[in-house]
C-alpha cells in the first residue's frame, strides 16, 4: 500500500512516501490516464481530495485527514423529514438539538428480557465464521440473525431516525461492541465516508458529502456506564472533519493516531444508558469510549443508516478495514431496506435471514 498505516515512520521512509504522493499529485494535476495503475494507486488518484494531498505533503507524511474532508450543512428548517406516529414524534427543538450537538437520546427501546435473549444469540454467533464473510467477525451479523434484525427494525428507532434523515432508509453495516473487563478505550475519532478504514476507497458516496447522509444507532444491551466504558461525545464537533497526527500512545484498534482538536474534558458528554436504551448520532461528531474498568462485560451493538440516494461500496468486491486487520468479501453482502422505498436502485439489496441456519435449540439454555 502506498500510504502507511497511521503510525509515525522514520524520516527516510516518510521521504519515500512523500515522493510517491508528490508524483501522484502531479499526475492528477496533469489529468493523465489512471486505468493502467495498480488498483490501490488508482483509488488514491480517484478518491483523494486536494486537501488530503495538501496535508500529507505539507506535513512530510506525519499528518493526514482522518477521512474525506467535508463541512456540515446545518439545515435552516428543523421540521421532521417524515410523518410518524405521535408516540415517536420529535419536536423541532429536539431536531435542532441533534443538528447542534451531533447526537440525540438516549431513548427507551427494549425490555430486559429482550436484550438478555439477544446477548445469548450474538455471543454464540460471534464465535463462528460469518455466513456472509466466512471469517470470525463482529460485523454485519444482522444479515444472519433475525433476532438482531428485529431489534433494528424497531419503530422506536426507525421512526425517530426518519425524522432526521428522511423517510427512505437503508442499513449498510452493523457491529457488535462486546467490551470485556479490562478492555481498552476507543480513542476519539470521527468519520464521513468511511475512507478512514483503508484510506483508499470511500465506503459511502453521497450526492453531497457536506449534507447529513448517515446516522448511527448505538444500542446498549447491558448498562453502559462510565466505569465500563460507555460511549462518549464531544458535542458540536461535527461541523468539519479533522486531521490526525500519525503515532501516539493511544490506539484505535490496531492503528495509532491522535485526532487533532482542542480537547476540553469539561465538554465531554458521557452517554450512560440503561440496558435496552439507544442513542442516535452522526459519525462526524467526535466520539469514543473509555476502558472497561469493571468486572463485567459491556454488551452493545450499533448499526448505520443512509438514505437510498447514497451509493454503498460502489464498484468494490472487497472492503478492507485496516484498523480491524480484516478484509471483507462483498460477494454476499447487501444493504437492507429498513423503511420506505428505494427509488434510486443504486445498491444491491438483500433480504436478511428469516431463521438461523443452524439450530439454536439448546444453545441458549443454562
Amino acid at each position: 500500500m502506498l500510504i502507511p498505516e497511521p503510525r509515525e515512520r522514520p524520516f527516510g521512509q516518510r521521504t519515500l512516501y512523500l515522493l510517491g504522493v508528490l508524483f501522484l499529485a502531479f499526475w492528477k494535476i496533469l489529468h493523465l490516464p489512471i486505468s493502467f495503475w495498480w488498483p490501490p494507486v488508482r483509488s488514491i488518484l480517484k478518491n483523494w481530495t486536494w486537501s488530503m494531498y495538501g496535508v500529507v505533503i505539507g506535513s512530510w507524511v506525519t499528518r493526514a485527514y482522518i477521512d474525506q474532508p467535508c463541512v456540515y450543512k446545518k439545515p435552516s428548517d428543523f421540521s421532521p423529514k417524515a410523518n410518524v406516529d405521535s408516540e415517536y414524534r420529535l419536536s423541532a427543538e429536539e431536531i435542532r438539538s441533534f443538528h447542534e450537538n451531533g447526537f440525540i437520546g438516549p431513548f427507551d427501546g427494549f425490555s430486559e428480557s429482550d436484550v438478555k435473549s439477544l446477548i445469548r444469540v450474538l455471543t454464540w454467533k460471534r464465535r463462528l465464521p460469518s455466513e456472509n464473510f466466512h471469517i470470525v467477525t463482529d460485523r454485519d451479523l444482522h444479515l444472519e440473525s433475525p433476532q438482531m434484525m428485529e431489534f433494528m427494525r424497531s419503530p422506536a428507532i426507525l421512526e425517530r431516525a426518519a425524522q432526521i434523515l428522511g423517510p427512505n432508509l437503508l442499513c449498510w453495516r452493523s457491529q457488535l461492541f462486546f467490551k470485556s473487563p479490562g478492555g481498552r478505550e476507543i480513542q476519539w475519532h470521527q468519520a464521513s465516508t468511511y475512507m478512514l478504514e483503508d484510506y483508499l476507497q470511500p465506503a459511502l458516496v453521497p450526492p453531497d458529502r457536506n449534507e447529513l447522509f448517515q446516522l448511527t444507532v448505538w444500542i446498549a444491551l447491558s448498562p453502559a456506564k462510565l466505569e465500563n466504558g460507555c460511549l462518549q461525545f464531544i458535542p458540536s464537533t461535527h461541523e468539519r472533519v479533522r486531521t490526525i497526527k500519525f503515532g501516539g500512545p493511544d490506539g484505535f484498534y490496531k492503528v495509532n493516531f491522535q485526532l487533532e482538536f482542542d480537547y476540553d474534558p469539561a465538554k465531554v458528554v458521557n452517554a450512560e444508558m440503561k440496558a435496552g436504551q439507544f442513542i442516535i448520532f452522526s459519525e462526524r461528531v467526535i466520539h469514543g469510549s473509555g476502558p472497561n474498568r469493571s468486572s463485567e462485560m459491556r454488551y452493545a451493538f450499533n448499526y448505520r443508516l443512509v438514505p437510498t440516494d447514497v451509493r454503498i461500496y460502489p464498484g468494490q468486491s472487497h472492503h478492507n478495514a485496516m484498523h480491524m486487520g480484516q478484509s471483507y468479501s462483498l460477494e454476499n453482502w447487501g444493504a437492507v431496506l429498513m423503511r420506505g422505498a428505494d427509488q434510486f436502485c443504486h445498491n444491491r439489496l438483500v433480504a436478511p435471514s428469516r431463521t438461523d441456519r443452524q439450530s439454536l435449540a439448546g444453545k441458549f439454555n443454562g
